[in-house]
């Protein structure tokens, strides 16, 4: 069985917030370094999920299926007494990840712990929405290409055979995982929602950014930054680093 350290190494009890994140398909925690940098002394704590198969836990089988990894998380958070959510904390998720973090929302909601003060969805189209990419089935030269065109991973590293190799089993698994997923109707959730897309998405319409407010009760914003399909630019960071400690301390005073 999973730990709650193994699954969020990098937490920090002192802040007034923890964000609790979970990147885009293939990534670990090395996603979200320039955002947890933006975000250092505002409050808010950056902390990235560092799931099986990538960094520290890369001899772990990455999950191919959102149920099996689910039942993880809620097994690793029981086991723990749920303690990572007893403080005021909120979800994130970049692309693929943001589907994770809303399915994780859905469990803490029904759970003996506080409820998330946000969901942070970036590039992610709502669950009903969610559409098979086709990538889980390409061979690897194709599948990194499609990957390298949208901008989430440098192309030097994408040259190097040995990095290609190890990022191929969790890239592939999360998309498996991805196109795999069925929606189940359940009842919203209390937790407002954030969601961003980029202003030339090709993936994610404004019309389609707007239906995550079938989700909540708790009322949706939305808003565009980045470029093209990927949020996390360095313009797209730096507008987050203050949205996030704005919307989080003002749903707190609420």
């Amino acid at each position: 069985m999973s730990t709650a350290s193994a699954w969020f190494p990098y937490r920090d009890s002192t802040s007034d917030f923890e964000v609790f994140a979970f990147p885009h398909a293939g990534a670990g925690s090395i996603a979200f370094s320039g955002l947890r940098q933006a975000l250092a002394g505002t409050g808010v704590a950056l902390v990235p999920a560092v799931l099986p198969g990538r960094e520290r836990r890369l001899r772990e089988t990455p999950h191919r299926d959102m149920d099996a990894l689910l039942a993880d998380f809620e097994q690793m958070a029981q086991a723990d007494g749920f303690a990572a959510f007893q403080g005021d904390y909120a979800l994130l998720g970049h692309c693929s990840g943001a589907l994770i973090a809303f399915e994780i929302a859905r469990i803490l909601e029904r759970s003996p712990c506080r409820d998330p003060h946000l969901l942070i969805s970036c590039s992610c189209l709502p669950p009903t929405l969610i559409r098979d990419t086709g990538m889980s089935h390409l061979p690897t030269a194709e599948l990194f290409s499609r990957t390298a065109a949208t901008g989430g991973t440098p192309d030097a590293l994408l040259a190097d055979p040995g990095f290609v190799e190890m990022l191929e089993r969790p890239l592939r698994a999360d998309f498996v995982l991805f196109d795999g997923y069925a929606y189940r109707p359940a009842a919203k959730l209390a937790t407002p929602i954030l969601a961003t897309r980029g202003p030339d998405d090709p993936d994610l319409s404004a019309d389609e950014l707007r239906v995550w407010q079938e989700q909540t009760t708790g009322g949706l914003s939305t808003m565009e930054l980045g470029s093209g399909h990927w949020a996390l630019t360095e313009a797209g960071t730096a507008r987050l680093a203050k949205e996030i400690p704005a919307a989080l301390y003002a749903g707190r005073g609420a």
